[in-house]
């Protein structure tokens, strides 16, 4: 950068001094033009290095305390609360959780700039190198950024109806709204088929360097789902079945189904792909929180995922599997929850999601807290621990959008963190494919496809790898859908799900404003009663006036940001947002 802004001193003062012209007439060190760069197999891993680069800033980076693609992927939930202190935190995305948002809202032009920069990168390697791939590093290079670009395509789909289909590096020409959704999953399966030859086999279950770049699989998992979504459940199975099959690929045991989702699940077995984070404090800004090392491990996300500090006794960080204090942020709805629990019981799946009321206050094993023996403290009875003034939920006021329940799915732990950066920088993957949801994305497409007996098979390995109480002894699609929620709660996939199945409305019309507050029985009570967490019901937007609803027809998409209609006379909005 310093030789860059050199340069540009040098040649402003150029203009003043016209007889030193011929000293300016030399070559810009450190820099390469495009017609001399896209040559090599070196300079093909260079530009496809840079693609990953701009892919995990763009997807896992954060805006100030957020990251556009978790919160808004899984705030847009119907099992999710945006939660925080009250109705007024957390505001720039909880509108999202509320059906308050529009097209000028910041989280919908924020997540539609990242994917459309990230499939900008893609297509610098396709048109440098798809023309002249005249190697095997070169043909893989494109493959890799055609399957990327797929996987950005179908994330907009998803997200916004008809957005632009960007197959080019756009230079003068206008993008405008794609033709249809059908056309969007169309050129993504076809991407990820034309590069599956050229693509390599993940190296084994313990390769990990395979689940942070583009393989086979990847592209399997990519073309699949995208032609589920279509509706082409032919096409789902013959590009999922060789995946789900694939010795390359394993479900963890249930024992580590919690390590998924925390560094020790990093690049393992089950994982298909994941983008890779590696502290680096030597990057631009060292170990402040806005350098790059910090914006890819996602700084102060860690904050807003993490229980309310403010509403446990002695902090955030009582409770000792938290690595930080929390803002209380991705509470799980209380609804699902039971429903879970009752299907899912002490399973090795459920006490990842979310702890019991019972399991929060007793259960070492699970959640020590800081006066507890396991934690070095002096109490391990269960007797000590009900009237311990030490431990707790102590807001008088009742803490906003929880329940009898606490879940720990994505809380960033201990281990999640690099202590050198911050203890609020959670160094864990972020994981994009994994195979829990291909075997189920499969078992979707077999059943519809009236393989019955293959459905059940990857639907039952999914509950036996849980521990989960219920094993199906026959398949539904309603088995798949509420298999399905147990197994990939916060993991972005719901919204997307009830919009494709067609139940969105009936599914949001039951939590929008049913806020539960919760309190522990024992703060509650001045000490007189044993810890317990309990909750009531609120409507605290119908109480300030406010009414929220979900709109058939529209909002089971985000509108096209208003930012980019304005800059742009050929895109137009559609559905419920045209008006």
């Amino acid at each position: 950068m310093k030789k860059i802004l050199f340069f540009a001193a040098m040649l402003s003062a150029g203009m003043m001094l016209t007889s030193c012209e011929d000293k300016l007439d030399v070559e810009q060190k450190a820099t390469s033009s495009t017609g001399n760069f896209y040559k090599t197999d070196a300079d093909a891993q260079s530009a496809l290095t840079a693609m990953y680069a701009t892919y995990s800033n763009e997807i896992s980076g954060n805006e100030g305390i957020w990251n556009a693609y978790i919160m808004g992927l899984n705030y847009s939930a119907d099992d999710v609360f945006a939660a925080g202190g009250d109705m007024n935190d957390h505001a720039d995305f909880r509108i999202l959780n509320e059906m308050r948002y529009d097209a000028s809202s910041a989280p919908i032009s924020t997540l539609y700039n990242h994917i459309y920069k990230a499939i900008y990168s893609a297509n610098l390697v396709i048109n440098y190198f798809g023309e002249s791939a005249d190697t095997q590093m070169k043909k893989q290079a494109v493959a890799e950024a055609k399957v990327m670009r797929a996987w950005a395509h179908m994330l907009a789909a998803q997200v916004y109806y008809q957005p632009p289909l960007i197959d080019h590096l756009v230079t003068n020409d206008k993008p405008t709204n794609a033709e249809s959704q059908k056309a969007i999953f169309d050129f993504c399966i076809k991407d990820c088929e034309d590069a599956i030859p050229d693509l390599p086999e993940r190296k084994g279950q313990s390769d990990k360097e395979g689940s942070w770049r583009v393989t086979k699989g990847f592209a399997q998992f990519v073309g699949g789902k995208c032609a589920l979504f279509e509706g082409d459940n032919a096409k789902a199975v013959s590009l999922l079945k060789p995946l789900v099959e694939s010795a390359n690929y394993a479900l963890v045991p249930g024992e580590r189904f919690r390590d998924l989702f925390h560094v020790e699940g990093d690049g393992c077995e089950e994982k298909i792909f994941e983008f890779n984070y590696i502290t680096n404090t030597a990057a631009s800004g060292g170990t402040a929180p806005w350098s790059p090392s910090n914006n890819r491990g996602r700084w102060m996300v860690a904050n807003v995922l993490n229980w309310r500090g403010d509403d446990i006794v002695g902090g955030g960080k009582n409770p000792q599997i938290c690595a930080t204090g929390g803002w209380g942020g991705g509470s799980i709805n209380q609804d699902f929850a039971h429903k879970m629990l009752e299907n899912d019981g002490d399973s090795y799946r459920r006490k990842a999601t979310f702890l019991t009321s019972d399991e929060f206050f007793y259960d070492a094993s699970l959640m020590p807290w800081k006066n507890d023996v396991e934690a070095g403290g002096t109490l391990s009875t269960r007797a000590e621990k009900e009237f311990d003034a030490n431990r707790g939920i102590n807001k008088s006021a009742g803490s906003f959008s929880r329940s009898d329940v606490m879940e720990v799915k994505m809380m960033c732990h201990p281990n999640d963190v690099d202590l050198a950066v911050g203890d609020n920088c959670n160094n864990t993957n972020l994981c994009i494919a994994r195979l829990g949801e291909a075997y189920l994305l499969y078992a979707e497409a077999a059943l519809a496809s009236g393989n019955n007996a293959e459905a059940l098979k990857y639907v039952n390995k999914i509950q036996e790898r849980a521990g989960s109480k219920t094993i199906s002894s026959s398949v539904s699609l309603q088995t798949i859908q509420d298999e399905k929620q147990y197994e990939l709660w916060f993991e972005g996939c719901r919204w997307f799900d009830i919009v494709r199945w067609g139940i969105a409305k009936q599914c949001y019309d039951k939590v929008l404003d049913n806020i539960p507050l919760q309190w522990d029985e024992y703060w509650q009570s001045g000490g007189t009663k044993a810890h317990k967490l309990v909750y009531t019901i609120h409507h605290p937007f119908k109480d300030a006036g406010i009414t929220l609803s979900f709109k058939e027809g529209k909002n089971e998409y985000w509108p096209i940001p208003q930012t980019v209609i304005e800059v742009n006379d050929q895109m137009h909005q559609v559905r419920g947002w045209a008006n």
